[in-house]
């Protein structure tokens, strides 16, 4: 029933785009601007073109933003409808997962501003009023940007598939603030504030955001969340950025960006809550020091500070009001800083040499303290990472070629694993990357591309040393895997973009990415949830995007795309594994929808996402399947003018609208439809 559901609702989102287009099509007007113009900065650490990058990079502006529904208020959710991205947000107090490029959920970075930050859990912390635009760049990163060196949730992080760049507002035109009030589906109530201004050469955006919510169970029926109330929470999110010119000339911009997020509550029983904190910092120093060359400096500062409650629910020789008692207080502690420094030097009228080096260093702490009974300690370890990279990049008329390398020595300093003293208290990697490009641009607006590129990631200590013991059947947790290896990869891409007066885009990518040595997480036991990182062999994703975007004229602006994966693990050593498919990838991703801006200054976005059957393991005999699933959200906004300056928006935003309560792995299941609702005022 739900696929014919969904088939109807798209067929009538394609006929009625076919019908408009009928009606108007001798309205529309063409647009000078071309896409392959549009200026970005991740493919080369420099304003570019994106008609002169080799990479595949997806921008998405303010007003597509705008026109997404945040059912989990999560940032990865602004990048689910792009071609290739299968994002699982596992409700609003978790963090997203999913999978990049077919290969699983790692192997593609965050960062703001160029800096990394981790991919799980700082999307869920961050607003999306706080940023221009978001950039995606899809297939295997240059050799510009490293892993991010995170400890934590699923551990580090490579831009073997691609990279995600949050891109602050550089300059501020005029004054403006709106502040929004607005209630929905759980007793959901949230406000927020907005502000830019400028005072000079100093361009300022700030604002606050503050939600609480009784929420309801998300958690699969008779799942080890065992909800027996409401999971309520708080959250509160804040924000400040800064760009500050020196000189007339602004030859010199010091960059400044400030995030906190504030996030407690509780997993919907008596002793069973949490209390996050999570800070993001970043500054950075920009010097043109002449037409041909500019120094970038970075430094940034990345704090997770997380604390959650255990009961004893689970433990069959307790009676049920035993189980819901106290058992330990647990907690993570995680600062990460990131640095980088670079040089790009113009050359040859377009060309681009970028030479730099980048460092980063992480701490990261486990405890447990169960009750009456003392803190212990159970991973406690430092991991650094430093990095020098060169790239060249070949501008020669219609023809870019890119090539560059990279070498990275990693090294972890380790006090505690498991709650013990290892015999090897310092383990180290060295590696030498590389990655390569080329595009050429016709004059009739196609675009032909390939890249291809490999990487290395070192194993995270949470998959080393874990967060329960070994032989644990109690508590939920990572099991500790000691003996885990290190993974490279390889990732391959070509592809075509064709643009036609700025109006029409259509695109195509086909890649290949494989890894070494896989570092996947198996679900071990459904309840207590469990689950162990294992080497899994070599994986392989093989996979072919098409996308479509059309503004049929002022009114009209309609988009789809479909991705088709094929994810195998090859393992002849286990049978279990060999020929298995890779976890958390689906076989099939596919997104549509449609924006209409009606008389009466009225504006309707409808978007539908759709994701292929996964698996939660790569054992084949013992993995779970999960059912393909689809998605329906809209949203209905009514701008109604105040003054010549100032209006009022009322929204009106529907998540889920046909109730798919389907579920996800570690026995979570999306809670359904639900609705927000208000009014956000422009001054």
């Amino acid at each position: 029933m739900r696929k014919r559901e969904f088939k109807i609702t798209s067929i009538f989102v394609a006929l009625m785009a076919l019908l408009n287009y009928n009606l108007v099509a001798q309205e529309t007007k063409k647009d000078t601007t071309n896409l392959l113009n549009e200026v970005v900065i991740t493919g080369s650490k420099a304003p570019t073109q994106a008609g002169n990058v080799t990479q595949k990079i997806d921008v998405v502006n303010t007003k597509e933003i705008q026109n997404i529904i945040s059912g989990n208020r999560n940032v990865a959710e602004a990048i689910q409808y792009l071609p290739g991205a299968s994002v699982t947000v596992l409700s609003r107090n978790d963090a997203n997962w999913g999978s990049y490029g077919g290969i699983g959920p790692k192997y593609s970075t965050y960062m703001i501003n160029g800096l990394p930050i981790d991919a799980f859990i700082d999307p869920m912390g961050l607003s999306l009023d706080a940023f221009d635009r978001i950039e995606v760049q899809r297939g295997p990163a240059s050799v510009l940007y490293s892993n991010y060196l995170s400890q934590d949730f699923n551990g580090n992080q490579s831009p073997l598939t691609g990279t995600v760049n949050l891109i602050m507002r550089e300059k501020v035109d005029s004054a403006k603030t709106k502040i929004g009030l607005g209630y929905g589906t759980y007793n959901t109530l949230n406000g927020s504030i907005y502000h830019q201004n400028h005072f000079g050469r100093l361009h300022l955006v700030t604002g606050l955001n503050y939600e609480k919510s009784d929420y309801t169970n998300y958690g699969s029926p008779g799942s080890w969340l065992n909800m027996i109330k409401n999971p309520a929470y708080s959250k509160g999110k804040g924000f400040l950025g800064a760009n500050y010119f020196l000189g007339k000339e602004e030859k010199h911009k010091i960059t400044l960006f400030v995030n906190e997020m504030i996030h407690n509550g509780d997993a919907g029983r008596p002793n069973r809550g949490f209390d996050n904190a999570y800070s993001t910092f970043n500054l950075g120093y920009g010097f043109k020091i002449s037409d041909k060359l500019n120094l970038n400096a970075k430094v940034g500062y990345r704090y997770y500070n997380r604390t959650w409650q255990d009961d004893n629910y689970g433990n069959s020789t307790l009676t049920l009001d035993e189980q819901l008692k106290l058992a330990a207080d647990n907690g993570v502690k995680q600062t990460i800083i990131p640095a980088d420094l670079s040089l790009s030097f113009k050359h040859l009228k377009n060309s681009l040499l970028t030479v730099g080096t980048d460092y980063q260093q992480a701490s990261y702490q486990t405890w447990n303290t169960p009750v009456s009974m003392a803190k212990t300690i159970g991973n406690d370890a430092i991991a650094s990472q430093n990095g020098v990279y060169v790239q060249e990049e070949f501008r020669l008329s219609n023809l870019i070629l890119r090539g560059g390398l990279r070498y990275n020595m990693i090294k972890y300093d380790i006090t505690k694993l498991g709650g013990e003293a290892p015999a090897n208290k310092s383990q180290s990697w060295n590696c030498l990357l590389w990655n390569t490009g080329l595009k050429y641009n016709t004059k009739f607006g196609l675009s032909i591309y390939a890249n291809a590129g490999i990487s290395f990631m070192s194993p995270g200590l949470k998959s080393i040393g874990g967060t329960i013991i070994a032989g644990d059947t109690i508590h939920s947790g990572q099991i500790p895997n000691s003996s885990l290896k290190p993974e490279s990869g390889m990732g391959i891409d070509a592809g075509f973009d064709y643009v036609y007066n700025s109006i029409f885009v259509f695109s195509m990518r086909a890649f290949q990415n494989s890894v070494d040595d896989a570092i996947i997480d198996n679900v071990v036991r459904q309840s207590p949830s469990q689950t162990q990182s294992i080497n899994a062999g070599k994986t392989n994703s093989k996979g072919i995007e098409t996308s479509l975007k059309y503004r049929i004229n002022d009114k009209i602006e309609v988009f789809a795309n479909y991705t088709i994966l094929d994810s195998k693990i090859t393992n002849k050593l286990d049978t279990t594994q060999n020929g298995s498919q890779i976890p958390f990838v689906p076989e099939n991703v596919s997104n549509i929808g449609y924006t209409l801006y009606l008389p009466c200054k009225i504006k309707v976005a409808q978007y539908i996402h759709t994701a292929g059957k996964i698996y939660d393991s790569s054992n084949k005999y013992a993995r779970q399947e999960f059912n393909s699933h689809e998605t329906i959200n809209m949203s209905i906004t009514k701008s109604i003018s105040l003054s010549k300056k100032n209006s009022v928006d009322i929204y009106l935003n529907l998540y889920n609208i046909t109730n798919n309560k389907y579920l996800m792995p570690w026995q979570f299941q999306d809670p359904g439809f639900s609705f927000m609702c208000g009014a956000r005022i422009n001054l």
